[in-house]
């Protein structure tokens, strides 16, 4: 019985993985705006009804992103920060943000993410993106390398908002100039501030 379950959601979470790898598809080849359900659940092949089993809107597939995000983060960038201090694993783990931003998703992806009404930028900081940058900073103001008197979640938050807004830019200027390295220096810059 037991094993049965286990196979039953092994196949909830392809379903639903295959849906938003589909409408990641679609968003390749048209706008947002053109994208329906209809055109998403025909493609999946999959029913109307099993679409939004799995998401309440359109847009929530879209969202799913983040979860993928998140465990890109804490399966293959944090144990990536082996850097010899907190500065230099800080810099690492936000190139690592603007190369998923413009290399692992797609400019036309990260555009339709960086909206106002996107709750998911301020999801719990004890899973994923939040929780691997607030391990190394941390790690760094316990090593003296910052000084902050508003403690590591403020200082994640500012990162955070900080790299979301030099994001959001970039995407205004459609990807216009080279995302890494602007990165770099302005995360340089904001660490500057804790020093």
């Amino acid at each position: 019985m037991e094993e049965h379950k286990k196979t039953r959601r092994q196949q909830a979470e392809e379903t639903k993985r295959h849906i938003f790898e589909v409408a990641l598809a679609l968003l390749d080849r048209r706008a947002f705006e053109q994208i329906k359900v209809r055109d998403i659940v025909e493609a999946a092949q999959v029913s109307v009804g099993t679409f939004y089993n799995y998401y309440a809107t359109k847009l929530d597939v879209y969202y799913e992103t983040y979860q993928l995000a998140d465990e890109y983060f804490e399966d293959v960038v944090a144990p990536a920060l082996i850097q010899p201090t907190a500065r230099e694993r800080i810099l690492h783990f936000f190139d690592e943000y603007a190369r998923y931003s413009s290399e692992i998703t797609d400019i036309s992806l990260t555009k339709l993410l960086y909206n106002s009404n996107n709750k998911c930028f301020d999801r719990p900081s004890e899973q994923g993106i939040r929780r691997v940058l607030g391990e190394q900073v941390q790690r760094g103001l316990q090593a003296g390398e910052f000084h902050s008197e508003e403690g590591a979640a403020a200082m994640v938050d500012f990162l955070m908002i900080a790299a979301r807004g030099l994001v959001y830019n970039w995407c205004t200027h459609d990807g216009g100039y080279p995302i890494r390295p602007a990165m770099k220096r302005y995360v340089e810059r904001l660490l500057r501030a804790w020093d």
